[in-house]
């Protein structure tokens, strides 16, 4: 999952790989299980505006990646749905997302778990995170337990796989929905910013 030119800058900042002493910060922090997402909500402003954040506030997401499991589209619209993989190189890229309320993850819940066909499922996803060894900055990946959502119909007539790990926002972020959200976004900072 990469950012590109004309992409949120805010999504910009939640794809920085975080350091060691900041996952450790999150995790001590927060107590409930993170959510793993892999749709609109990794884009920090369509997540804020369904969870009833204001556009100003700092969401602690970090890029992480669910092994086992495979990107699809659900055919009417092209949203990203993932179900369990039989091969083991299958993995699907996301962010993680620390630090929700109770009524903000009731509000993804309703959001993703919406007719039915999908489940939400306790899963394990790698995170990387980058350290200081000596003069040496390196990588290291660490795992998390987290929760999210995958499809639960047995049947996958209506949905068609995606050849790659990671949705490609290209379509959404050009999209009027993707627009309006933005607009209530700022239209919110506007009018705390008079308070």
């Amino acid at each position: 999952m990469q950012w590109k030119e004309g992409y949120p800058l805010d999504f910009k900042e939640a794809l920085k790989t975080p350091s060691e002493a900041e996952i450790s910060r999150l995790m001590s922090r927060f107590s409930q299980t993170p959510r793993f997402v892999y749709g609109a909500l990794m884009l920090p402003t369509v997540l804020k505006y369904f969870v009833s954040l204001p556009q100003h506030a700092k969401v602690d997401m970090v890029p992480a990646t669910l092994r086992g499991f495979k990107l699809y589209k659900i055919a009417e619209g092209g949203l990203p749905t993932i179900v369990r993989s039989k091969g083991e190189t299958s993995e699907v890229e996301g962010m993680l997302i620390f630090g929700l309320d109770d009524e903000q993850r009731n509000s993804i819940f309703e959001l993703e778990s919406g007719g039915g066909l999908t489940e939400y499922t306790a899963v394990q996803v790698q995170v990387h995170q980058k350290d200081v060894v000596g003069r040496y900055q390196v990588k290291d990946t660490r795992s998390f337990d987290a929760g999210t959502f995958i499809w639960s119909d047995h049947t996958t007539h209506l949905l068609t796989a995606v050849a790659t790990s990671s949705w490609d926002l290209d379509d959404f972020l050009a999209g009027q929905f993707y627009e309006n959200i933005v607009k209530i976004q700022n239209r919110s900072q506007d009018f705390d910013d008079l308070d």
